[in-house]
């Protein structure tokens, strides 16, 4: 499987798109963290400041990392299709390579992108949260970080079944983005009972707006969603649709040419 992963890095490692996305999450992630907390609003008693702080930092920067999530769920739409663009997928395929060996490796490819992303806001994280104290642990909601490795996966997991069935780089993000866009409509049409279970929503209720003392008023902090999943409850059900794309994925290639 380490020898899967290192093909991966050799094919992406010249790949400028891949360093201009990734360069803008590192850069953006902690100034976009930074600028949040510098907000004040007259009349209210928010401090935003407080964002910083163990344990409710840790909550705050995977919400703000989420942002870049779809970029990344982006990057990997782009990384599969041009297996087939550059027929690289065939060539893989005639030197002996198994279709479960292509989405074996980017499923290692997309663990691995999730697993830097997270240590990245994990490093963020303990800087600000060093830096402005608080009453916690820093060990205390650090599942946030669990949370966002999942979501990050299910980005990227959403991006590999379009791109494995499109193909084509450019009609595979429109399909991507579509995607979103469409499962809201849809969901605007069915009782809520059944809209909170949609990939999608699940997928982003992973990183729930944060809500840490004195960031929100008492009045926003306690409004409650009527029947909304915990969070627990969503992030099993996360769970089960990345191992469900993986094997829709996996079938829709079996299905299909390696041309």
């Amino acid at each position: 499987m380490l020898d899967l992963l290192k093909i991966e890095y050799k094919k992406i490692i010249p790949y400028t798109t891949f360093w201009v996305i990734f360069g803008l999450f590192f850069v953006f992630t902690p100034i976009v963290f930074y600028g949040a907390g510098q907000f004040k609003i007259e009349g209210l008693p928010i401090d935003f400041a407080s964002m910083y702080k163990f344990p409710d930092v840790w909550n705050n920067i995977t919400y703000i990392g989420s942002w870049f999530n779809l970029l990344i769920g982006m990057l990997m739409v782009i990384l599969v299709c041009n297996e087939f663009s550059f027929k690289t997928f065939r060539q893989h395929v005639i030197d002996g390579q198994s279709k479960a060996d292509f989405i074996v490796s980017k499923i290692l490819l997309m663990t691995s992108f999730a697993f830097v992303s997270t240590a990245y806001l994990f490093l963020i994280g303990l800087l600000f949260g060093f830096i402005s104290g608080g009453d916690g642990s820093f060990l205390a909601d650090i599942k946030y970080l669990v949370i966002y490795f999942i979501q990050s996966l299910g980005y990227m997991s959403v991006g590999l079944i379009i791109a494995v069935l499109i193909r084509k780089s450019a009609m595979s993000i429109i399909a991507f983005i579509c995607s979103i866009l469409a499962e809201s409509i849809i969901r605007a049409l069915v009782p809520d009972f059944i809209d909170q279970y949609f990939p999608m929503k699940i997928i982003s209720n992973l990183t729930p707006f944060p809500t840490p003392e004195g960031f929100m008023v008492q009045e926003m902090r306690n409004a409650v969603i009527p029947d909304a999943l915990s969070l627990n409850t969503t992030l099993i059900v996360a769970v089960i649709y990345v191992f469900l794309f993986w094997g829709v994925s996996y079938f829709i290639l079996t299905k299909k040419d390696i041309k």
